[in-house]
């Protein structure tokens, strides 16, 4: 069965939104936690310290685009072995060849700082880029609660956890598009009470190399259900108005400065992504615009890229105290840190999405690995 053309184009942009708003929150986590200040007071607002939250919203649109894109041929597939391989084939391209790169050049950077710059091995150092942890990394089982600890790219437990989800959906897709509404709603409860659940325990939903893949998972699940929603068109005459939207995104920022429970995101989410894939007004029109749209092409990059630029800027910082002396930063120059944080994310992002993703990809998808004849689904 082909893969469906009509792509939600306007989800794309909100994936380039979320992964901004999760890069800010990790150059906060740079400078609050190396002892220079946080960029915006706590006191004032929590507008970036939540941000680690948009990774939920990746999970959440995860399960949605994917049941976009696949839940059909899971749900009417007579050759169920082939279309499994083609699917986790198709996933496997799209985040590993990026993934296996930073790993590849964090490596040999490991070896070589402590030599050169002895001063930044600090305790972090041997949390961060644990050697323990590579091959929980290699393998994409870092957020399975291997290790106690982030390590090597720290963002990258997300794409572990990920990973074992795609896997998982090969199941949750043909019950989800094949079950009645009574299954539904069971697999609805079920996911939600386990995430509620893991919120309770923890008090917040930054959960990641621990149960990071049950975080995912359960997120995801509630992607794939919601898009049944959307595919029945349920709430369309007011979620798909413009004022809908922008209240939605109004509350979310609210919720942000307020720091109020993590748990009220994950409804705000749902609402906000259901509310993009209705609209074909304004909102529609606004997050079609070129810069945004390829914010969001280039996402993943910048997603995967950050994590590479935050261990750069968090031991660079290491650099400053134990061997300048640098004990406080002005506004100015945190300012001028951040903006170069985010430049070189971004420039880099650019470049990584264009040499390593998509050649990497068509590289990959064009070989006769696991396939003898052209798959029917390109994911």
């Amino acid at each position: 069965m082909d893969q469906q053309q009509n792509y939600i184009t306007s989800l794309t942009s909100l994936r380039g939104i979320a992964a901004l708003w999760v890069m800010l929150f990790h150059l906060e986590v740079i400078f609050f936690y190396r002892d220079f200040g946080p960029l915006i007071p706590h006191e004032l607002t929590g507008i970036i310290t939540k941000g680690y939250l948009w990774v939920d919203f990746f999970f959440l649109l995860s399960g949605f685009v994917i049941s976009h894109v696949y839940g059909a041929a899971f749900a009417g597939s007579s050759d169920k072995a082939k279309l499994i391989k083609t699917f986790l084939w198709a996933r496997f391209t799209r985040i590993y060849p990026l993934h296996l790169f930073i790993l590849v050049l964090l490596v040999p950077l490991a070896i070589i700082i402590p030599l050169l710059f002895p001063a930044v091995v600090d305790g972090s150092w041997e949390t961060f880029l644990a050697w323990p942890a590579l091959l929980d990394n290699l393998l994409l089982i870092n957020a399975m609660n291997q290790h106690v600890y982030l390590s090597w790219n720290i963002v990258s437990w997300s794409i572990g956890a990920e990973w074992w989800v795609y896997v998982c959906a090969c199941f949750i897709l043909p019950f989800v598009f094949r079950s009645n509404l009574t299954y539904k709603s069971i697999a609805l409860v079920v996911a939600s009470a386990v995430l509620i659940g893991m919120f309770s325990i923890r008090g917040n939903l930054d959960i990641t190399f621990d149960y990071g893949w049950v975080r995912c998972l359960t997120e995801f699940t509630l992607g794939t259900i919601l898009y049944q929603v959307f595919v029945h068109r349920v709430g369309v005459v007011w979620l798909s108005k413009n004022t809908s939207f922008l209240i939605t995104a109004l509350l979310i920022v609210i919720a942000f400065h307020f720091s109020l429970s993590d748990i009220l995101l994950i409804p705000l989410f749902i609402l906000l992504l259901l509310c993009a894939a209705y609209n074909y007004g304004l909102v529609k029109r606004v997050l079609e615009r070129k810069t945004l749209r390829y914010l969001g092409d280039i996402s993943y990059s910048i997603y995967m890229m950050h994590g590479f630029w935050f261990l750069v800027y968090w031991f660079s910082l290491t650099y400053l105290k134990s061997e300048l002396k640098i004990i406080s930063l002005s506004v100015p120059v945190k300012l001028g840190l951040g903006v170069s944080f985010v430049g070189l994310t971004i420039i880099s992002a650019h470049y990584t999405y264009h040499s390593i993703e998509i050649k990497a990809r068509q590289f990959l998808r064009s070989t006769r690995f696991l396939q003898r004849k052209k798959s029917t689904v390109n994911g």
